[in-house]
């Protein structure tokens, strides 16, 4: 679930939205590192269970990251800041919905 409790405002210069598609038992890279990353969100629009995986795609697996159900979400914020690869892994094909936000 998203929640956005974090102490003081968050101001971003920049804020960009995608949704990639996932083929089935295929890695797909969704952001690459990016070391002005403030923030990321990660939306499961589908209905079966996605992986992401904080890594390169070709590291990716199946249940070896974070795992979100069918309408689950995931975000990375001033909390729990990441600024590497993010990748993501189905084992049928689905689509991730995704904000990323820069200073």
């Amino acid at each position: 679930m998203i929640n956005n409790v974090a102490s003081g405002v968050q101001v971003f210069n920049t804020c960009t939205p995608g949704e990639k598609p996932l083929t089935a038992n295929s890695a797909t890279s969704i952001i690459e590192a990016n070391a002005n990353r403030r923030y990321a969100a990660f939306i499961n629009n589908s209905n079966v269970e996605i992986t992401l995986s904080f890594t390169e795609a070709a590291k990716a697996a199946l249940n070896k990251g974070i795992v979100l159900k069918p309408g689950g979400s995931y975000e990375i914020n001033s909390n729990n800041l990441y600024v590497g690869a993010v990748s993501a892994i189905s084992k049928i094909a689905a689509k991730l919905s995704f904000v990323e936000c820069i200073e």
